[in-house]
């Protein structure tokens, strides 16, 4: 079930000894403080104007009950928004549980998070939440809600719950469609042109693709079943391909229409594939959740063009799970984004850094 609120002398002598000593501490201090690492982030995004970013960092609880963000800013989950521009935090929102996405909605005005969170005895408390940026204030609360995806046209949200898929308007706070054959489903993404939904669900045979058309809730099309779980689809630019991260550094690209595979992509890296397109569609990029290395393809040549490593790259979650769970989305969180121009892509280590696609220069990075 949905549930959702719109919810900073000898005395001399040794005075002047204290104060020189304080001094040097202090002193000590500044030159140590730049080489303190920034948590790693596990979530990063771009508003579409490219004007703003966002980073989720997961964190703890202070493992009571009803559980709030651990008192400890250093070990809380944290939400923040950045003027791209400048490198300045406009908002700080804390939280807690595992931070699988962050995303701005199509007018800058809120921004969003997903988590999951279990508590020590197994209740699920997972929760969409959507903040007001310029007021800082929590605007809804999408409770048992594990995904999301806004709409790229208006202000509409399409939400996942283990029940149910339900889109909601938040303008006035309305519930505006159901989509039964997403119920569950792992992952959501609209289409660019918003009137097509995909989704990733997990059934008997496996775990699939499904697609539907925004006006008409009915299954348009399903792909055939994968026996790995993964949690990862996303639509090129143009609408016309999808692409899907696997384990073992496998890729897949699909007919958008049809959800028919065209082609696997093999890496080398051998964790889960988290892909990403860039802007014009021409270049695929992929991050292994293992350890973070990305890797650029050149759709058009079919070869690969860049590949970074990262100092910080793998990361831990929070989740407790039984050790016979397959299904752990946890691990796939939005870790790797382009830029809206395509010439940088945004990284979770660190706390979030920007890098050059061309070069590999880091040209920002965004601190915890």
């Amino acid at each position: 079930m949905f549930g959702f609120a719109i919810r900073r002398s000898n005395q001399r002598h040794a005075s002047v000894c204290l104060a020189t000593a304080m001094t040097l501490f202090a002193a000590k201090l500044t030159v140590a403080a730049p080489f303190v690492p920034a948590r790693d982030a596990h979530c990063v995004a771009f508003s579409n104007d490219g004007s703003l970013v966002a980073t989720g960092i997961s964190g703890l609880s202070n493992e009571e009950f009803p559980p709030r963000p651990h008192p400890n800013p250093r070990k809380c989950a944290v939400v923040q928004v950045w003027s791209n521009e400048s490198g300045k935090r406009l908002q700080r929102f804390e939280t807690f549980g595992d931070l699988t996405q962050v995303a701005f909605s199509a007018d800058n005005q809120f921004v969003a998070a997903s988590r999951l969170f279990v508590t020590s005895d197994k209740l699920q408390l997972n929760e969409v939440r959507v903040w007001n940026i310029e007021t800082g204030k929590s605007a809804f609360l999408f409770d048992r809600c594990h995904a999301f995806s806004f709409s790229p046209h208006g202000n509409a949200i399409a939400l996942a719950s283990q029940h149910r898929c339900v889109v909601y308007d938040l303008t006035s706070g309305e519930k505006l469609k159901q989509f039964p054959g997403f119920a569950g489903a792992l992952s959501l993404q609209y289409a660019p042109d918003g009137q097509r939904l995909l989704g990733v669900v997990a059934t008997d045979d496996g775990f699939e693709l499904r697609l539907c058309d925004v006006a008409d809730p009915t299954i348009q099309a399903s792909s055939s079943a994968e026996d790995e779980p993964f949690y990862t689809a996303k639509f090129s630019p143009d609408g016309n391909i999808l692409v899907s991260g696997h384990p073992n550094g496998s890729v897949l690209l699909w007919d958008a229409n049809s959800l028919t595979p065209i082609q696997r992509l093999q890496f080398s890296g051998r964790g889960l594939q988290h892909p990403f397109f860039s802007p014009d569609g021409s270049t695929l990029g992929t991050g292994d959740q293992a350890t973070g290395d990305v890797v650029f393809w050149d759709l058009n040549g079919g070869k690969e063009i860049a590949r970074y490593t990262f100092e910080k790259g793998a990361f831990h979650t929070y989740h407790a799970r039984k050790p016979d769970e397959r299904i752990t989305p946890e691990k796939d969180p939005a870790r790797f984004v382009f830029s809206p121009d395509g010439g940088s892509f945004l990284s979770a280590p660190h706390g979030g850094i920007l890098r050059d696609v061309v070069t590999g220069q880091d040209t920002r990075r965004f601190g915890d």
